[in-house]
Parts: structure tokens; sequence; C-alpha cells
């Protein structure tokens, strides 16, 4: 591949970061008003609640994920750019399928759906990981480290296994509790390295 086809990160990184902002803010967004200003009529939202703060801690999650990386990538090619692209489209969803996972936190199809999209966003990234991995050999050693698959990718996927087939088995919420578990799994592991 020619040298002219690498592209600086900058540009991505701005535009990631603005994708981000829009998700969060239509997360809140999103979010219903209490019916009376009372402690009953917020507790009734408990679940729009809960299914914000993990889409919340996603965003923040994926977000200090992109930027541990593209921290120590030095070039990025069009490739790159599709699958972050791809990346930003399947996220995007996060906004909507959180208000359908609130509005039905016991039914199978909401709970499914809204795992499915971060089984996705864990394929794309391992897509996306190996991507830059080829063409960021300066600091491969750093990015192999950063993008440990198995600890960034196969491990939440496995979580995320085991939260589909216990839904199935009668608890859908079993999903977006793995969600959580996979956020607060990934947390320990970014604030302990």
């Amino acid at each position: 591949m020619a040298e002219e086809n690498f592209m600086e990160t900058g540009r991505l990184e701005a535009f990631y970061d603005a994708i981000i902002a829009i998700i969060v803010t239509v997360l809140v967004l999103e979010l219903p008003q209490p019916a009376t200003a009372s402690l009953a009529s917020i507790w009734a939202l408990k679940t729009s609640y809960f299914a914000y703060v993990i889409s919340f801690l996603v965003c923040a999650n994926l977000w200090q994920y992109h930027h541990l990386i593209y921290n120590h990538v030095d070039r990025i090619n069009t490739k790159i750019i599709w699958q972050n692209i791809l990346l930003m489209f399947v996220f995007s969803l996060i906004p909507y399928l959180t208000i359908f996972v609130a509005n039905h936190p016991n039914e199978f199809i909401p709970q499914a759906l809204y795992g499915l999209d971060f089984i996705i966003v864990d394929i794309i990234l391992y897509y996306m990981a190996k991507s830059l991995l080829e063409i960021n050999q300066k600091n491969e050693e750093y990015l192999k480290s950063a993008l440990n698959v198995r600890d960034a990718l196969y491990i939440p996927f496995a979580i995320f296994i085991v939260g589909f087939i216990i839904a199935l088995l009668g608890y859908p919420i079993a999903i977006i509790i793995c969600c959580l578990i996979t956020i607060i799994r990934s947390l320990y592991v970014s604030l302990k390295g």
C-alpha cells in the first residue's frame, strides 16, 4: 500500500468525539419526566434510569477505549475510517434501544436487540484492532496490550452470550445485567492498568 494512502487520526477522533457527545445528549433528552414532583413518580421511572445509567457508562467506556487506542496510533487508512463509521452507525442505535429496553424491561426482544448491539460493536472493534495493528507497527507492542483481544473482546462476548442464554431461559433482564457486568469489568481493568 502506498504511503500517501495513510492519514493522521485527528479528524477521525474529532468525528468520534462528536458522535459520542450527540449519543449521550440524545440519551438524556429521551429520559421521561416524572408524572408528579414526588419520590413515588421518580421511583416509577427506575427502569428508565437504570437503562440510562448503563447506556451512559457504555458510551463513556467506548469513548475511553477509543481514546486509549488512538492516543498511540500514528496513522489510519480508509479501511479503518469505514470500520469506525460502521462502529458509530451500530453504536448510534443505543439511545433508541435504551428507550425500547426501558419501556419493555421484562421482554426478550428489546433486551436481545440491546445485547446484540453490544455484540456487533465488539465484533467491529475486533476487526478494527486487527487493522490498526497491521499499519501501526511502530507502536505495535503498546497497541497489542491496549487492544488485548482476550480482555477487550472475548470476555465481554462470552458474558453477553451467557446473558442471552439466561434470557432465553426466562429472565430477559439478564442481558442488560450482563452489559453492566462487562462495563464494570472494563472500568476495573482500565483503572487497574
